[in-house]
């Protein structure tokens, strides 16, 4: 079957709900020869995991169009359906022991739709190997907080699949005293039945802790999600119960510098590119890698600063001032910034950029005008903007 992915993020929703009432009418007149079908509604993730990644939508097809697809934790194999309809090659993943129905419900769903899906009996938490050497996308929903060795698993699914769409429950507040953890990169571990019965609960993080482990197991954090409880989250009340849902991309497969304009950027003209006095970078620092600072490309037009002011340009990472440079002159320069320390291990680094000047835009303009950057149509996003390496040490004389 030739793959066909929906051609956007509305028609790839709208084939979902088609498949959720077709799923719920197979499960109805069919019986599992052993036990019940999952209860919960898988497909009640698509609009999210649509609105995750409608940004990426054709890049991601693209990336999934010759490679397979692994449906990790795939509990009745409701979205490893949804691909293996529209022609993708899919491996479904659970660990039977801990399965509803111990892939009963996918093997069968397999049967009785005509899908070629495989199943696989993998335990994650014991030295394993995916079935495909590389994936192009990996479903990894609700999976998470069930292993005991997250931070081995999500690493080396970095080094087997390029995209990975994951969600997991994360907690704001501790359960007994309610400190807040919510900017501490931290995790809850629970008790054998502390949440909602089940020994193979275990890591509930925080939404920074999330991030952190995401970011130190190679993983590029391209959109992000909270659904549930969204006030006061808990790791084991039922009804704090908050869900954090993640596009992620390997950084083991993508190993360039990713930057991507934030907040404050007009369309671009030509060879040039707007922002306004107040703007922003997104940047996903490759990984290991001893970088110092940045570099951005600028260009003072002459209009702002004919009035004999001086333009002021700053940088700040989290408020911290990174650096900052006057221009007297209209022309090109570079812009140079430090990155601290803790820069170094966020997942996401955004910059954020203020300029000083008393230009004022013509009123039949309407936009505010802060400072010009350079379309550079070799570099990424178009953005003369390069990372600083630290200078090596010297070699001791032997």
């Amino acid at each position: 079957m030739p793959f066909r992915i929906p051609e956007s993020p509305e028609a790839f929703l709208s084939s979902a709900q088609e498949l959720w009432v077709k799923l719920k009418d197979e499960k109805k007149k069919t019986q599992l020869a052993e036990g019940d079908w999952y209860p919960f509604d898988t497909l009640s993730c698509v609009p999210t995991v649509t609105e995750l990644i409608s940004p990426e939508f054709d890049v991601v097809a693209a990336d999934i169009a010759g490679r397979p697809v692994a449906d990790i934790g795939c509990a009745d194999g409701d979205l490893a359906m949804l691909f293996a309809g529209w022609g993708a090659d899919v491996d479904a993943i659970d660990y039977a022991p801990n399965n509803f129905n111990r892939m009963l419900g996918v093997r069968t769903l397999s049967r009785v739709l005509d899908l070629p899906v495989r199943t696989y009996d993998i335990n994650l938490d014991h030295d394993f190997k995916l079935p495909q050497d590389s994936y192009g996308l990996t479903l990894f929903l609700g999976i998470l907080y069930h292993l005991k060795n997250p931070y081995a698993v999500l690493e080396r699914l970095a080094f087997q699949t390029r995209w990975c769409i994951l969600s997991t429950r994360i907690a704001q507040v501790t359960p007994t005293v309610r400190a807040r953890v919510e900017n501490e990169p931290i995790a809850y571990l629970a008790d054998g039945r502390e949440i909602g019965n089940d020994a193979t609960n275990y890591w509930v993080f925080s939404a920074s802790g999330l991030f952190r482990i995401l970011q130190r197991t190679r993983w590029a954090i391209v959109a992000s999600k909270r659904i549930g409880c969204l006030v006061d989250s808990s790791p084991i009340d039922p009804q704090g119960d908050e869900r954090m849902f993640v596009l992620l991309k390997s950084r083991v497969h993508f190993p360039e510098l990713h930057v991507r304009p934030a907040d404050g950027w007009h369309a671009p003209e030509g060879s040039f590119r707007w922002t306004a006095k107040s703007f922003a970078l997104e940047v996903v620092l490759p990984l290991e890698k001893p970088f110092s600072g940045f570099s951005l490309s600028i260009f003072v037009p002459r209009q702002i600063v004919q009035a004999g002011q001086a333009v002021s340009l700053s940088c700040r990472i989290r408020d911290q001032l990174v650096g900052t440079a006057e221009y007297a002159a209209s022309g090109f320069y570079e812009f140079d910034g430090e990155l601290p320390p803790f820069a170094l291990h966020e997942p996401v680094l955004r910059l954020d950029f203020t300029v000083e000047s008393e230009f004022v835009s013509d009123e039949s303009d309407g936009r505010e005008l802060g400072i010009c950057i350079p379309v550079d149509a070799s570099g990424e996003n178009g953005l003369g903007f390069r990372l600083l390496t630290s200078p090596q040490s010297p070699a001791p004389n032997p």
